[in-house]
């Protein structure tokens, strides 16, 4: 027999502060200081204190959430200060940022601005409420008032710093994106331990923050100070969401926020999320690829269909009992608080078939498709593989693949090749666009020999990474089969 000893946990000790702040002033002898001293019977000299805070204290966890709130002049920007510089002496908060100090270049393009990659960027924008594609692409110059106070805070979450501490906090936005900023910057600094610190006037905030510590500050020396435990708990705009069936008209509104200017071809269903009269999110179901590989390895009785029935019998069966998830956008200022996890959790059943499936390049920035209870199917593609190695020789050949989705940056390449090195890129383009690709126009032109290079910088933009591919089983359909989703299919 082994015995393993077990250490217990490790119990961080909350830090007990004490807050005793006052000011000393004393007035300027002038003419109209003197006529108010004998106006109102007060010495003109004499020395006076304001207290601020006494004997004020404050008990505070590593990894809390702290909620200051109280009338303009009450002294909560004080409060600030005093415990930035106590806790400034505890390891478990240091280092300790505070919004004030932030310091941003005009010209960073957002992307570029945080995170240690792509996928860490996107995350960290997406917690601010930034989480759109054009956006990511833009200068911070270039951003409204509202999406600049956002991009702060996600500079600060990028900081590294164990406490954050924020002054006026979401002062400058609309009341409902404060809540949702609110809600998602106290969901990222849980997640990472963060302590966080914010004031303002606002008590419109409780509920999104959750707080483990709230505090009222008062005129004079009155303090409010309470502790909580807080659960996990869905954005309060959320509780006024609605989700119905939806037109075409609905999705057209909010297309231009989705990151593919296309339309969806085929549609059978679309659903729409309302807040009061707002519009806030759309859903668009469609009939799917016939031959869709993953989803016949995933469904092997699709294959028995077609050896034993044909083409069409095939046709006919995915049409009857498929649906693809073509497009899910939310309004800008709602992403991230769960609004597209609800619209695809609570529209699947709605569309009456045993499958709903999608491909999304997307989604392994944002995973909303997992947690709306679908399957990721892992799969090997050779047109994938054939797109990954062409990328690779041309980035032998001096090409950029990080910004190969710039037509421009393609173009200035293309023209630092020789005549003999512009030939070898259209032939290795050649060679996947005549097998598969996304514009026949170009890939003629290639076939023929007539390219320009404007021609084969937008071939290389393209190229694209391979989509994850995802599958829900309508439980209510009992007859057909589960979908395998448990190994990497190679189709």
């Amino acid at each position: 027999m082994v015995l393993l000893r077990v250490s217990p946990p490790k119990i961080i000790p909350l830090i007990s502060l004490k807050v005793d702040k006052s000011f000393k002033t004393v007035s300027k002898v002038t003419k109209r200081t003197v006529q108010v001293g004998e106006a109102f019977g007060i010495g003109v000299d004499d020395e006076k204190v304001f207290p601020v805070f006494k004997d004020f204290v404050v008990e505070i966890n590593p990894g809390d959430i702290v909620y200051i709130t109280g009338e303009s002049g009450g002294g909560k920007s004080v409060l600030l200060n005093e415990l930035a510089r106590m806790l400034s002496k505890y390891s478990e908060f240091r280092p300790i940022v505070m919004d004030k100090g932030l310091e941003i270049d005009p010209n960073e393009i957002l992307i570029h601005g945080v995170g240690k990659d792509t996928a860490e960027a996107i995350e960290i924008l997406s917690f601010v409420g930034l989480g759109e594609a054009f956006l990511f692409l833009r200068r911070y110059k270039e951003l409204s008032d509202g999406q600049k106070y956002r991009y702060r805070l996600a500079k600060a979450f990028w900081t590294g710093a164990k406490t954050l501490i924020f002054d006026e906090f979401c002062a400058t936005l609309d009341r409902t994106t404060a809540k949702v900023v609110a809600y998602l910057a106290q969901k990222f600094c849980r997640k990472r331990r963060i302590t966080l610190i914010v004031a303002t006037t606002h008590t419109d905030l409780f509920e999104d923050l959750n707080p483990n510590v709230y505090i009222n500050k008062k005129f004079g020396t009155d303090v409010d100070v309470k502790y909580f435990k807080p659960e996990p708990r869905p954005c309060s705009v959320l509780k006024d969401l609605r989700i119905s069936r939806g037109t075409y008209e609905d999705y057209k509104k909010l297309a231009l926020f989705h990151y593919k200017g296309s339309h969806p071809a085929g549609i059978t269903d679309i659903f729409k999320a309302e807040i009061g009269d707002e519009l806030v999110g759309v859903i668009v179901y469609v009939y799917t690829y016939i031959n869709l590989k993953p989803r016949h390895v995933a469904l092997p009785h699709l294959l028995e269909i077609y050896r034993e029935k044909g083409h069409e019998a095939l046709a006919e069966y995915i049409n009857k009992n498929f649906r693809r998830i073509a497009r899910v956008v939310v309004a800008p200022k709602y992403r991230g608080i769960g609004l597209g996890v609800r619209l695809v959790k609570e529209t699947m059943p709605l569309v009456g078939v045993p499958y709903v499936e999608t491909l999304a390049v997307m989604a392994k920035y944002n995973p909303f498709f997992e947690h709306a209870g679908m399957k990721e199917v892992e799969y090997e593609r050779e047109y994938d593989k054939k797109q990954q190695k062409v990328l690779e020789i041309l980035e032998g050949m001096g090409l950029n693949v990080e910004l190969s989705k710039s037509k421009k940056r393609n173009l200035e390449w293309l023209k630092t090749l020789n005549k003999k090195q512009v030939k070898r890129v259209a032939n290795i383009l050649r060679q996947l666009m005549t097998e598969k690709f996304t514009n026949p126009k170009i890939s003629k032109k290639l076939k023929e020999g007539e390219y320009t290079l404007e021609d084969l910088a937008e071939a290389i933009t393209l190229f694209r990474a391979k989509p994850k591919y995802y599958i829900w089983k309508n439980p209510s359909f009992e007859g057909f089969p589960e979908p395998l989703a448990e190994e990497v299919l190679s189709v």
